[in-house]
């Protein structure tokens, strides 16, 4: 049996909370900006956008997506489990994303800035550190 917890019980960690949060533009911005250490445009953000582009591959479901004036996208993910290769995931995301953003013809050089973000409760890699580049 599934238990709803009140709203007064939920945190960041909970679908709802993380997604009323950071679709609000003055939220995600801010941590967008102190994550990647780069000033970000006027941002345009979404909540849960499916990925899928053959019934035979692997789809993806994007947290929280937003894309800013010079069509750079930003993807942020909630972890709260430990799963294996969170890192893989991160990468298959990406090229996810980067799928639609490419016309036939056009040049890898049109290809916008792509930024996937994990934001766990937990330490990924195991290394004891708080942030974590690839």
């Amino acid at each position: 049996m599934i238990t709803k917890k009140k709203l007064e019980d939920l945190t960041l960690k909970d679908n709802f909370m993380f997604g009323a949060v950071m679709t609000d533009p003055a939220n995600c911005k801010p941590f967008l900006e102190m994550a990647l250490g780069i000033p970000i445009g006027k941002l345009t953000v979404s909540m849960e956008k499916s990925l899928l582009y053959h019934p035979e591959y692997k789809g993806v479901r994007l947290d929280i997506e937003a894309r800013d004036e010079k069509r750079t996208r930003y993807n942020v993910e909630m972890q709260v489990v430990q799963k294996p290769f969170l890192e893989h995931r991160a990468r298959y995301y990406h090229s996810q994303i980067d799928m639609d953003l490419l016309s036939t013809g056009k040049s890898y050089g049109d290809l916008p800035d792509v930024y996937v973000i994990f934001i766990c409760d937990f330490d990924p890699i195991g290394f004891g550190m708080y942030k974590y580049t690839f």
